[in-house]
């Protein structure tokens, strides 16, 4: 009968007299490794953040004698346009930046209390501009509002120095606004008071005004 070599991975423990020469198991039954290429590094992309504190000032808004400005009933005073407040934000750095716009404010008004018998009505009308390599463009309208009905709660009464009754309203007023923009560079963003409309008011300001920017990309 023919004899057989026992293969050598059969063999745990003890060495195979019949090879003479010392080869590893892995070569005995497997194809080498093909060498892989290295892979390519990737780019890491680190985004970048702009921030910027813009000018905000208070301001008196146009009320006069507690009555509307306007002839129209309802209708919204006619004024040049007044600045709230201004920010510059430069994205040209950036790669496809998104940026957000955050406006604060407190807006104070006074009510008469001999004008209240009809009632009180005082709305804003904020509205947000960009301005590009001088180019101005709209990008949004926010409306504080607040109208008390005759004979409603008014919270606050104080004496006018034994002149009269004055209601003294504080009210806080924000909002945010964001963008992604197409084509970086440097803006200015503005909020401006495009609108009042008031009746029962003695007067009305903004104080506390802060305006920023923020941009990522």
């Amino acid at each position: 009968m023919a004899e057989f070599k026992t293969p050598r991975h059969a063999i745990p423990c003890s060495a195979d007299p019949e090879y003479t020469q010392s080869v590893k198991d892995h070569e005995d039954f497997c194809c080498p490794p093909e060498p892989r290429p290295n892979p390519k590094p990737q780019r890491h992309h680190k985004n970048k953040i702009k921030f910027a504190c813009g000018n905000g000032s208070g301001l008196s808004l146009p009320v006069f004698g507690g009555v509307l400005l306007s002839a129209t009933p309802g209708a919204p005073c006619s004024f040049p346009s007044l600045i709230a407040g201004s920010v510059s934000l430069d994205t040209s750095k950036l790669v496809d930046p998104t940026v957000k716009i955050d406006f604060s404010s407190i807006v104070n008004f006074i009510i008469d209390i001999s004008a209240y018998q009809a009632g009180v009505l005082i709305s804003i009308d904020f509205h947000l501009i960009k301005i590009c390599d001088g180019n101005k463009v709209p990008l949004g309208t926010w409306t504080y509002h607040k109208s008390i009905n005759a004979g409603g709660g008014l919270p606050g009464v104080q004496s006018n120095g034994g002149f009269g009754i004055e209601v003294d309203f504080r009210e806080p007023f924000n909002f945010s606004w964001c963008e992604c923009q197409e084509c970086p560079g440097c803006c200015t963003y503005v909020v401006e008071i495009s609108n009042v409309n008031s009746f029962g008011i003695a007067s009305a300001s903004l104080t506390n005004v802060s305006i920023s920017a923020l941009a990522v990309g």
